[in-house]
């Protein structure tokens, strides 16, 4: 339930965001009932959370009581990674942005895929830089018309983006890679009360494929 909305004046750095709450739950008379604060990593909240340690008698000793935005942490990672994202991706981006451009080539692509006897049930996705899981869905549908994308190269002397075959694997491996993260996101905004039962093993998952990754990537780099 939402107890308070209030509006927050300028300036929003963590000395004002802690007076602010603090002044809040005193109204409320909930200053000595808080458990815990969630909030995103921004270090203006860093502050707020310190002044308000505090202040407030808290229980367990203020042990728990900073719980950052697991959704925000998960997507500060895939952010960080996609800033070195591989050309193969970059190809797949040319190549959606090439068959949407004109009607002319979006019939040439329904040709193929007919051709490919691949039915067209989902849409080429363009993604947004500033959404990773639009990166994600972008790499799932393009993977589900690799046969056609292929066919399209050689009957089109005008569509030059297609992936080589050793750059379709880096795409499919990054595409499953990404899925983690977007099923886990998904997971996270999908309950109203997303408790512990329902994100702490999604979180455990990630750190699981995080380490698998790191693992072979070792294993990778120490048999060159």
């Amino acid at each position: 339930r939402i107890l308070n909305f209030s509006f927050m004046p300028p300036p929003h750095n963590g000395v004002s965001l802690a007076e602010k709450l603090l002044l809040l739950l005193k109204d409320w008379g909930l200053d000595k009932k808080v458990m815990c604060l969630t909030v995103d990593n921004a270090s203006s909240n860093d502050i707020c959370v310190d002044m308000m340690k505090l202040q407030l008698k808290l229980l367990c000793n203020g042990d728990y009581f900073h719980v950052r935005c697991c959704a925000h942490i998960l997507n500060l990672i895939v952010k960080e990674g996609l800033k070195d994202v591989d050309d193969a991706v970059s190809k797949v981006r040319e190549c959606v942005k090439y068959c949407k451009g004109s009607q002319v080539r979006k019939q040439r692509f329904l040709e193929s895929c007919k051709l490919c006897d691949i039915v067209y049930s989902k849409g080429l996705c363009q993604d947004v830089p500033a959404r990773w899981n639009s990166t994600y869905l972008m790499l799932e549908s393009v993977i589900y018309y690799k046969r056609v994308f292929s066919h399209l190269q050689v009957v089109d002397s005008n569509f030059t983006y297609c992936p080589r075959v050793d750059e379709w694997a880096k795409i499919e491996k990054i595409c499953g890679f990404l899925k983690v993260f977007y099923e886990v996101t998904c997971a996270f905004s999908d309950s109203k009360y997303p408790t512990s039962n329902l994100y702490f093993p999604n979180v455990v998952w990630v750190r699981l494929v995080l380490k698998e990754e790191m693992e072979s990537s070792d294993a990778f780099m120490r048999n060159m």
